[in-house]
């Protein structure tokens, strides 16, 4: 029996009609946005004993809420880089 020293690890996650800041509960920084909305989050790192998880992780957040703003931020080492809200609404 063996046992690899490392091990690659993604996670796929979707929510729909949920809070937008639900993520802050795991660790993820607080989303420039409120309410309810939907959000989608993959991610990927290496998980290996008596190694620290965060500085192997990548990932991307997109969340839309009810009044159509959204944002996409990016994990890059366990680094979040804040996004920029934008509306989804047809500009006018």
């Amino acid at each position: 029996v063996s046992q690899t020293p490392q091990r690659q690890t993604h996670i796929s996650l979707n929510g729909r009609g949920v809070p937008v800041n639900i993520l802050q509960q795991w660790g993820w920084p607080k989303l420039p946005l409120t309410g309810d909305g939907n959000i989608q989050l993959t991610a990927s790192g290496d998980i290996q004993a008596n190694v620290p998880l965060k500085p192997t992780v990548s990932g991307q957040l997109h969340a839309v809420n009810a009044a159509k703003q959204q944002v996409t931020q990016t994990m890059n080492a366990g680094i979040v880089s804040s996004g920029e809200v934008t509306s989804t609404e047809p500009v006018r």
